[in-house]
């Protein structure tokens, strides 16, 4: 049995021999339904595609707004476009056939050059074309099949530019910074390899955009107010709810221009601060460099260290496999072990191992990772205790509106904005601690790298940075502070207005966060709001935060806490009757 598809998607009616008539689409708005008999109920049929594509979407093209509705301005629009369209034509034209043609622009470079040519030519033809045509056109529509063809070749392409630049930045941080080692490594196999993984990776990037989009119904509104099609538009047409399709957008498009963005910035930067520095490696003195006491502190701290990756994936799992533990508080805890587990990683096994060596250097690069993933995971900390402290405030002071405001959409927006900011603050910190020029002294007085000791080696002016340190770390540790202190009181005033059992139990709750926020924030506010000076009880005072803090966060949410406990219980005991099965 054959039956015809219009290319608007109206079904016509098809009377084949022998066979019972069948009534197909005509173009309704929303499809009520039609016949289906014999051949076309097979599952893998293109009519039942073909008929699920109608059954959701009664959408045939969409009419693009462009950039302006008023007469005058779209042939300005149209001038100017057409210009800037052909002059980007003609340069990128010029420079793939100069870079094809010359023998002397044969370097790894001027190869991922051409490339990024051919990837501007390819990007901006997928939007400007169209954008230039409907200035003049009165009919500003594109089908269905176009715009889903248009989303795919503009993220293509666009994503292939980014992995371009990437490989262009790592060109160049290799031909700076391992001159001797360049044309090993750039080798024209790489370079080829490279370029094919970024012409991969960008169809995976394209491929997973138009899956999101085909994913999409559109059932009536059909207007998109921009001049081409894109994901975040056609969003808002969606008859449904878009919130995930969204969600996975930005951990996409997003998280892949956001962290490129920031890896060209690290390594562009870097490789111009690489040019003012002697000192490629630095020696960590450790807590103390009696070989006695390193025994001593390797076994405590190999002990710390231990508790706290497994007081923390206790929590974590707990929480993961619990059905009771699915209010948002246990959501946050959830996030404070993780990043927890994360922060002391961040230290303490370089602190372990280097107790038993003689030799306690580290590398300039591994220097700022780990102050990136120190501050990174330290200041989500701080986020996370202030998002446990708002949820305790709703949950008490607001609790006929618990569960609208500490819905799963907000709760899941929150900790998101926390990564984030985490993100911005200890990209401050690696930005500072990659403009101090080092020329001899490699000599860290501490156990693992963060800019107050770096600032004592720096060979130039410390006074403006140890500055913005103190605004940035400083201001963060203190506010937090007392926000969450002030948030309490307030929390532990209202207390007043319940039940001696509520306000039991609020009571517990709340003092065991407020033992967590003195002993963090107590010492990093002691090191973070102070001038660029350092004191030997510095290294002691750290151990509060880096290895104590992390360790007694599984013991105060469980001893602390009777359903945490339960859980636990609950967990333990089916996974030991599993075992003994």
């Amino acid at each position: 049995m054959q039956f015809s598809l219009l290319e608007n998607l109206e079904f016509q009616e098809y009377v084949p021999d022998g066979d019972e008539k069948i009534l197909m689409h005509q173009g309704s708005p929303t499809f009520t339904g039609f016949c289906l008999r014999q051949h076309c109920l097979r599952p893998d049929s293109y009519c039942q595609r073909a008929t699920s594509m109608v059954m959701n979407n009664s959408v045939i093209e969409f009419i693009l707004f462009g950039l302006t509705q008023d007469a005058g301005k779209q042939k300005a629009i149209f001038g100017v476009f057409l210009m800037l369209y052909l002059a980007t034509l003609m340069g990128n034209f010029l420079i793939v056939v100069t870079i094809k043609t010359s023998r002397t622009l044969d370097s790894p470079m001027y190869f991922f050059l051409f490339y990024l040519s051919f990837a501007d030519a390819c990007f901006s033809t997928t939007t400007a074309p169209r954008l230039i045509v409907n200035t003049l056109s009165q009919k500003k529509t594109i089908s269905y099949n176009e715009c889903m063809t248009q989303v795919f070749a503009a993220h293509f392409f666009g994503c292939m530019e980014i992995f371009v630049l990437l490989l262009m930045a790592f060109d160049r941080y290799v031909a700076i910074c391992k001159p001797l080692r360049y044309t090993t490594i750039m080798s024209q196999r790489v370079c080829g390899v490279l370029v094919i993984l970024a012409w991969v990776g960008s169809c995976i990037h394209s491929s997973a955009q138009i899956v999101l989009a085909l994913h999409l119904p559109f059932c009536g509104p059909n207007v998109i107010d921009h001049y081409f099609c894109d994901l975040q538009p056609l969003l808002k047409l969606a008859c449904m709810d878009t919130y995930v399709i969204n969600l996975l957008v930005v951990s996409n498009s997003g998280a892949i221009c956001m962290i490129k963005y920031l890896t060209l910035t690290l390594v562009l930067f870097h490789e111009i601060m690489q040019l003012n520095n002697n000192v490629t490696e630095f020696i960590l003195l450790g807590l103390t460099q009696d070989p006695v006491r390193k025994k001593i502190v390797f076994a405590t701290f190999l002990l710390f260290y231990l508790g706290t990756l497994l007081g923390n994936f206790l929590i974590i799992t707990t929480i993961k496999t619990s059905q009771t533990l699915e209010s948002p508080m246990y959501f946050f805890l959830f996030h404070l072990s993780l990043s927890d587990t994360c922060f002391s990683t961040s230290v303490a096994p370089r602190m372990i191992v280097d107790a038993l060596l003689k030799n306690t250097t580290i590398s300039f690069n591994e220097c700022i990772v780990q102050v990136f993933s120190f501050h990174f995971f330290g200041c989500l900390e701080i986020f996370i205790l202030i998002l446990m402290a708002l949820d305790r405030y709703v949950a008490i002071c607001k609790p006929l509106h618990y569960m609208t405001i500490m819905s799963q959409r907000v709760c899941g927006v929150l900790v998101a904005v926390a990564w984030v900011g985490s993100c911005v603050h200890s990209l401050a910190q690696v930005f500072l601690a990659l403009s101090l020029p080092f020329c001899g002294p490699n000599v860290i007085d501490h156990y693992f790298c963060d800019l107050q000791p770096l600032l004592q080696l720096a060979c130039a002016d410390t006074y403006v940075v140890n500055l913005l340190l103190v605004s940035n770390s400083g201001t963060i540790c203190t506010v937090s502070f007392v926000m969450l202190m002030f948030s309490y009181v307030v929390i532990l005033r209202s207390l007043r207005n319940h039940s001696a059992e509520g306000r039991r139990k609020a009571l517990s709750t709340c003092v065991s966060h407020i033992i967590v926020v003195i002993l963090f924030f107590g010492p990093c506010i002691f090191i973070y709001t102070r001038p660029a000076t350092t004191y030997p009880l510095d290294k002691m005072i750290a151990v509060f935060y880096t290895l104590g803090t992390p360790l007694l966060n599984p013991l105060i949410y469980t001893l602390r806490n009777a359903e945490v406990k339960n859980a636990m219980r609950k967990f333990w005991s089916k996974k030991l009757v599993s075992d003994d099965k």
